[in-house]
């Protein structure tokens, strides 16, 4: 049985940059873990638990600065797991019953298949998820992604396929999988060369790696190196489309404004930090 407590704790393993909503990606912090998680967050909890989805606005100093889920559970009980997450200043209004959307939100999907993922990894190993799950099995799945950015620090994001394997209908970066015989430098650049018909103005930098799960099934993980680099000109100057919906530099004060993929947000609250000139990044 799953008790409050010990989702509690799942939960708050579970979350972070990849699974905040990109909204807020740039106030998460580990010390706040809680931030720009309450959508997916309630999401789960519902799946797991029933019951209905409650949703609140928050308002700072008397301005509306957005909104918040939690839930009411079957007994009528209202758990709220990510209401740490506010400041002294932020203010949550009473909320109402909302809709449960049918089967993976329209927005921060990735987010939510994620969340959802590690979550029940947790609570299986102790014997509390479902017994049948078929565990990890076969080679890692490896990738090479491209951090191209341009003289204005625009980055470049490409909107994924409706119907692509991983994270579709989010905005990722360009790349995708290391071939037999391959080196995953090689294989960042082509795909860089494929997606957007781009090429990167001198070298390449490893900037980190993720380790992440394979939620399309295909392998015991999915490993993916992401390689920094520059481009000679300004987003003004290009919008690209080759495979995928579209590529566009986006300034990285707007990038937040978009659908972000779990794995773009994961390396974008690097490069918050710090710049790709930097190096690896061996954090996973």
């Amino acid at each position: 049985m799953v008790t409050l407590s010990r989702l509690r704790a799942v939960m708050r393993n579970a979350w972070g940059p990849d699974t905040c909503d990109p909204v807020d990606l740039m106030d998460w912090r580990p010390e706040n873990p809680a931030r720009g998680q309450c959508g997916v967050t309630a999401l789960v909890v519902h799946d797991l638990l029933g019951g209905d989805l409650i949703l609140g606005e928050v308002y700072e100093h008397g301005t509306r600065r957005g909104c918040h889920y939690w839930n009411r559970l079957p007994d009528g009980t209202e758990v709220d797991l990510t209401r740490d997450q506010f400041r002294p200043d932020e203010v949550v209004t009473a909320g109402s019953v909302v809709a449960q959307p049918f089967g993976s939100p329209r927005r921060c999907r990735g987010q939510y298949e994620l969340l959802r993922h590690r979550v029940l990894a947790q609570l299986h190993d102790v014997g509390e998820s479902d017994p049948h799950a078929p565990a990890p099995a076969g080679p890692p799945v490896k990738i090479a992604s491209v951090l191209l950015v341009d003289p204005a620090e625009a980055v470049l994001l490409q909107l994924r396929d409706g119907d692509a394997r991983a994270e579709p209908g989010q905005w990722s970066l360009p790349g995708g999988h290391v071939e037999d015989g391959e080196d995953p430098e090689q294989a960042a650049r082509r795909e860089l060369a494929e997606e957007t018909r781009l090429i990167p103005d001198g070298e390449l930098r490893l900037f980190c790696q993720l380790i992440l799960p394979d939620l399309a099934g295909g392998g015991s993980r999915v490993e993916v190196r992401v390689y920094a680099g520059r481009c000679g000109f300004t987003s003004s100057d290009s919008t690209v489309v080759a495979e995928g919906r579209a590529a566009s530099f986006i300034p990285f004060k707007d990038v937040t404004t978009v659908d972000l993929s779990p794995t773009a947000a994961a390396v974008l609250s690097r490069l918050r930090a710090r710049p790709p000139e930097s190096g690896d990044d061996r954090t996973t």
